[in-house]
Order: C-alpha cells, then sequence, then structure tokens
C-alpha cells in the first residue's frame, strides 16, 4: 500500500533525513510490505549495506552495482541508497543523469533515491525527483537553492519546529499536494545494524 501511495503520481521519489533516523528500517518495511501484495515485481537495490544482503535475498530483491546493469530492465522498481556514490548528484554528469530519468520514464520503471547524508540532495538531482518522503531534517543542513531546502521551508504541518521538521524514527512524511500523509513504518529487527553496535561511552 505504502509504495502504491509513494508512486501514485510520480515516477521518481527522494527519501531524505537526517543521520541514524531510521531511513533503511523504515524502507525494508515498506519493502516487506511491498512484497505481501506483489511477488512478482522485479525490485533492484544499489548501495545496501553489505549485511544485509541475506535480507534482499529473503525480499527477492536483486542487487546492482552500477547504472549499466540497470539497462533493458521494464517494469521494475530500482531503490537506490547511496546515490551519490552513482555521481546522479554531480553536474558534470548531467547528461547521465538525463538518460536516467529517459531511461526510468520511457521503460515503465519507478526510483526511490536516498542518501545518508542530506548535502547530497543538491539542486542538480532535485531537479528530477518529483516527489519528497521526509524524515526529520535540520533545515541548516539542507543545502541553499535546493529542492528539498524548499520543500522544509514551504512544509507548514505539525511536524515543523523552529524550522526543523521532527517525525518519530517509525514515521515518514509523504510530501503531497492533496493532503499530509504520514506512512507508519513497523520495526525490521533484521535491518537494523545499529543495535549490535557497542556503547563506546
Amino acid at each position: 500500500m505504502s509504495f502504491k501511495e509513494i508512486f501514485k503520481d510520480c515516477r521518481i521519489a527522494g527519501l531524505a533525513g537526517n543521520k541514524n533516523t531510521g531511513k533503511t528500517n523504515n524502507l525494508f518495511f515498506l519493502l516487506q510490505e511491498l512484497r505481501k501484495e506483489n511477488k512478482d515485481l522485479m525490485i533492484y537495490a544499489y548501495g545496501i549495506p553489505e549485511a544485509l544482503k541475506p535480507l534482499l535475498l529473503e525480499l527477492d530483491v536483486l542487487e546492482i552495482s552500477s547504472l549499466k546493469q540497470m539497462v533493458g530492465k521494464k517494469g521494475s522498481l530500482f531503490i537506490i541508497e547511496e546515490m551519490q556514490r552513482l555521481k546522479l548528484n554531480d553536474r558534470r554528469y548531467k547528461d547521465a543523469l538525463g538518460e536516467f530519468v529517459d531511461f526510468i520514464y520511457h521503460n515503465n520503471n519507478y526510483c526511490l533515491l536516498s542518501s545518508p547524508a542530506i548535502r547530497e540532495f543538491n539542486s542538480v538531482i532535485g531537479g528530477i525527483i518529483e516527489k519528497w518522503l521526509l524524515k526529520s531534517i535540520n533545515l541548516d543542513d539542507c543545502i541553499n537553492g535546493s529542492q528539498l531546502k524548499k520543500a522544509v521551508e514551504e512544509y507548514k504541518g505539525k511536524f515543523k519546529s523552529l524550522g526543523d521538521i521532527t517525525l518519530k524514527r517509525e514515521d515518514i512524511l509523504l510530501i503531497n499536494n492533496e493532503k499530509e500523509i504520514i506512512l507508519t513504518c513497523g520495526y525490521v529487527e533484521a535491518a537494523d545494524l545499529k543495535k549490535s553496535l557497542i556503547k563506546v561511552f
């Protein structure tokens, strides 16, 4: 249901939020829910941490390691974490970005772009993102002139506090022209890589 809501009227969405706000865990919850509804959809992922590869296999999500590996794929969902590693937000690769957008649209594909760093969502990559999914975000961390900063500034709902957006770890704010939508995600223990970290202090 959630991915259906996200991509109801767009092809390329962006998931942005501060570090340690549950983005990866939320993403795996959404994938689990999608798999319950649609077992046949081809899903490809890039930039997922090595420790989560078994969970990708369990969800029948195939891993890709370059943009070239997307060629020829149709009617699919692409989850691109660490999108900056593919240079999609680099001005010097603007032609490649244009080809990427054409590929998504012309081949009936959908794509969710994410990054652990808010500053990676500059105006280059922001120009192709049609819908924003927001976690907690500090306005000061957004790049000046970026579409993400504009989306955060324009949001005036109940999760805005002193210019920032603050949400619970299980919630994602879907910026939508029609109404405020909150996607509430369950906790996926197998996707929580931080639970086993030793507390240094």
